[in-house]
């Protein structure tokens, strides 16, 4: 195995890594931490790991697993003495040592049983006698556990007799831990073994080349033998086991296989179909061929998220399988090639800790959006990286801002954020601007291949830049990544006639503080007149500026930014008539946003405008902004224009309009032209987007046609829980008994999900069925289902009832999983501040 590259960081980030930290401990991170957060960083090491297997039996029935896990180590430093593992929740039942035995012969010799004991949640081995650095020591140790974490079985029962066989583990972040002993921090790596045994009939997945099969027909079992021989961190390990089908290709002489549970297998080609691509393109751009012996796509049920990028063999949540219906909404493509793009950032790159995990989910989010510019165009990547920053926005805007790389928190899960993902993707999206293509990949790729098969930090990332490109980027990471927030940006001009110039002045007004810097930033000008588009660069660095730009007259337009290469808020002044000149004729990404701008100007000329971009637009960002525009304008013009587009060619805007229909309370046109689109549209979303319209309106229609929903089955349950939806908004009695029903157990769980928050908005305005709702919502928090338990939290905590704490804190003291513990809390503190208001 090789060990971890060690690099020097550069002086000004540690100093700015250390201030930061000082201000995290004083709480200056806009309601990202709490009082329960401490201080994080990279967990020392007294040995480097070297390989370790897991030979292991699982009972489905006991929902437990036992054998061996044998770790080859090498100690980092001499009188080294004892071994600490992590280990939670495991029966330990001897551990033993050997030494100078080579991974393939461990622990086949020279082994001797070794002290032990159980503490803390690890597992603390002493040693037969102390040894030397670089000393090759092998522990092999048997146990058991019934995990409640890492480890989950799927299984059928009375409510839910279609449900498979399956045992899957999800490891990320620290929860390999729960089902065997190691060490379950991302600063080493190892390769790895496992050896399976299982019931007959069903597969087993894991990571790397599979070696042999073994089948003992005495015992009805089946043992399945991989091996990973590309080193890779503890988290990284992954199981799977159950009845599936398997479909299989290759690309380049590397096997990829996809398995599904064989109902499903007609679904295949649908979902997997580009992985090949993604393949070659991922591998040509970032210069370092897909490393690993195969790559396994498995899709698998009751998973709690959308994918995981275990070591060559990813996990998928089985709603990635769709049919041709929803296939005009939905695509996997996203999801497929997120999770691919994991193999190299995040699995052969690999955040040295939790608090760089952008440089996995940024990377992973960028990449994605990179591959579908590939695969669909420079205006599907617009939109993606649209819909990136809004997701972002959002979080910043409503619950908290933290700088990107940050080490003060409760617990890793909650890096997992907006923040990480699509924020990430966005600083890497300005340093692509800011460099050029060229110098761009050439980063890319020398941060690639200086650091593959190594743990890495944020600062091993900025120096690869440095050093491909010759560029300074200290001021680059400190303000976007090891600072928090984005400029705002208000924006006016007026033409300097006496200087033959446009005079544009540029405020920064977003509130400076020790999270949010004054930015730095170069940002592009166009221009544009009967002289044509003139383009300018400015550097935006001060508070106030007003920048002077030389023309031959006055231009119709000016445009800030006009491809949305920098991350902001922009408020810009300007007249109506030059926003209809930009909506009309500028570029992509500008003409959207005059769409957006317009909702302001309620006016005939206005709506007209909308209405022809609506209908004509080549983009679809553009039309479904306009869509969006008239349903703010709300006038008789304007929803005119879009029941005029109500049979849009594309699905997406046809239900951005249904969307912007729904704000036009109380007419009836309107609800006639939703109704028709609930039975008739050709795509389910789209027929969600209705129901939840129609509620909206309230019409003397609305409650029969969301319990008509409630009945009609399509792609992640969209109808039913827009249904749902639906019947919270109209807030009719006769709800509560829809939304109890699907609130049981044996209901699809992402309508029950729905149907748990519908009840709580029911209660609020049926004050005489409250209390059924409360006690059921109270008896949901034991549901075996992991999203039902948190919406059951998230509703109790809406309701705001100084009574259902104690259950509440039951439900916290019970539970093992960080998501689910804090949304009890949240719940709690939540009730607390209705209790005081």
């Amino acid at each position: 195995m090789k060990r971890t590259r060690s690099t020097k960081p550069c002086v000004l980030v540690l100093l700015a890594a250390t201030l930061l930290a000082v201000s995290y401990l004083n709480g200056q991170d806009h309601g990202f931490s709490d009082d329960r957060a401490t201080l994080h960083g990279t967990r020392d090491r007294d040995y480097d790991l070297k390989h370790i297997k897991l030979d292991l039996t699982f009972n489905h029935a006991e929902k437990s697993v036992m054998g061996t896990a044998t770790t080859t180590l090498t100690p980092i430093n001499d009188n080294f003495d004892r071994v600490v593992l992590d280990a939670v929740d495991l029966a330990i039942t001897s551990v033993s040592v050997a030494t100078d035995v080579t991974i393939e012969e461990a622990p086949t010799r020279g082994s001797q049983p070794v002290a032990f004991t159980l503490a803390d949640d690890h597992l603390i081995v002493d040693l037969d006698k102390a040894y030397a650095s670089g000393d090759l020591i092998t522990l092999e140790i048997a146990y058991s556990a019934h995990p409640r974490l890492g480890l989950y079985f799927v299984q059928p029962d009375s409510a839910y007799p279609n449900k498979p066989w399956q045992i899957w583990s999800q490891g990320e972040m620290e929860e390999n831990r729960h089902w065997f002993p190691g060490y379950d921090f991302p600063n080493d790596q190892m390769t790895s073994e496992m050896i399976a045994t299982v019931p007959e009939g069903n597969l087993v997945i894991s990571n790397g080349e599979l070696l042999n099969i073994t089948r003992n027909q005495e015992a009805g079992t089946v043992t399945y033998h991989w091996r990973e021989s590309i080193p890779h961190v503890n988290y990284l390990i992954s199981i799977i086991a159950g009845e599936f089908a398997e479909v299989r290709d290759e690309w380049e002489g590397i096997p990829l296989q996809y398995f599904v549970e064989p109902k499903y297998i007609d679904l295949v080609e649908r979902s997997f179909a580009k992985t090949s691509d993604m393949m070659s393109f991922y591998s040509e751009t970032i210069g370092i061929k897909y490393p690993y012996e195969k790559y396994a796509q498995t899709s698998i049920a009751d998973f709690m998220w959308g994918g995981m990028e275990n070591v060559s063999a990813t996990t998928l949540t089985e709603y990635t399988l769709h049919d041709e219906r929803a296939h005009l909404d939905f695509s996997s493509d996203g999801l497929v090639a997120h999770e691919l793009a994991h193999q190299w950032w995040g699995n052969l790159l690999t955040t040295k800790n939790w608090n760089h995990i952008w440089l996995n989910e940024g990377f992973a989010t960028y990449f994605e959006a990179l591959y579908t510019e590939h695969d669909q165009g420079y205006r599907a990547f617009t939109l993606e990286m649209d819909e990136n920053r809004q997701y972002y926005m959002k979080e910043d805007s409503k619950e908290y801002r933290r700088p990107i790389v940050t080490s003060w928190y409760e617990n890793p899960e909650e890096l997992f954020d907006r923040h990480s993902y699509q924020k990430g993707s966005l600083v890497l999206h300005m340093i692509r601007t800011l460099l050029g293509e060229d110098l761009w990949w050439k980063s890319i790729r020398h941060y690639a291949r200086t650091y593959a098969g190594h743990t890495v930090e944020t600062n091993d990332f900025k120096q690869a830049i440095e050093d491909a490109t010759g560029r300074s980027m200290d001021w680059f990471f400190d303000q976007w990544v090891y600072h928090g927030g984005h400029p705002e940006y208000e924006v006016s001009w007026t033409w300097d006639r006496k200087q033959q110039a446009v005079a544009l002045e540029v405020r920064q007004v977003q509130e400076i503080d020790d999270v949010t810097p004054l930015f730095r930033m170069p940002i592009e000008i166009s221009v544009t007149g009967d002289f044509g588009t003139e383009r300018f660069t400015i550097q935006v660095n001060q508070k106030e500026e007003t920048f002077h730009l030389p023309l031959l007259e006055k231009p119709r337009r000016v445009e800030f930014d006009p491809k949305d290469h920098v991350l902001k808020t922009l408020h810009f002044t300007k007249s109506k008539k030059e926003i209809l000149d930009q909506l009309a004729n500028a570029g992509d990404h500008s003409r959207m946003r005059a769409a957006r701008w317009l909702a302001d100007y309620p006016d005939g000329k206005v709506t007209k405008a909308l209405g022809s971009a609506l209908r004509y637009d080549p983009f679809r960002g553009v039309r479904t902004a306009a869509a969006r525009s008239l349903g703010s304008i709300r006038t008789k013009a304007a929803r005119d224009s879009l029941l005029a587009n109500v049979r849009a060619e594309h699905p997406r805007v046809r239900r951005a309009v249904v969307a912007a229909l729904g704000e036009y309370v109380g007419d009836k046109k309107i609800a006639a032209a939703l109704e028709d689109v609930f039975r008739n549209d050709s795509s389910y979303y789209t027929q969600a987007e209705a129901v939840m319209g129609i509620a909206k309106l309230a019409t003397t229609t609305a409650y029969d046609v969301c319990v008509e929903a409630l009945e009609m089955p399509s792609h992640k349950n969209v109808i039913r829980t827009g249904a749902l939806y639906g019947l919270s908004e109209l807030g009719d009695p006769r709800g509560v008994d829809h939304a109890l029903a699907w609130a049981e157990y044996g209901r699809p769980p992402e309508v029950r999900a729905k149907a748990i928050t519908a009840l709580a908005k029911l209660a609020l305005v049926n004050p005489d069925q409250r209390k059924k709702i409360e006690n059921t919502l109270v008896s949901l928090l034991e549901d075996p289902h992991f999203y039902v338990r948190y919406s059951a939290m998230e509703a109790l905590g809406k309701l705001g009832n100084p009574a259902l704490i104690p259950s509440l804190e039951t439900s916290l003291s019970r539970e093992v999983h960080f998501r689910l513990q804090d949304a009890a809390r949240d719940a709690i503190r939540r009730i607390g501040r209705t209790g005081t208001d």
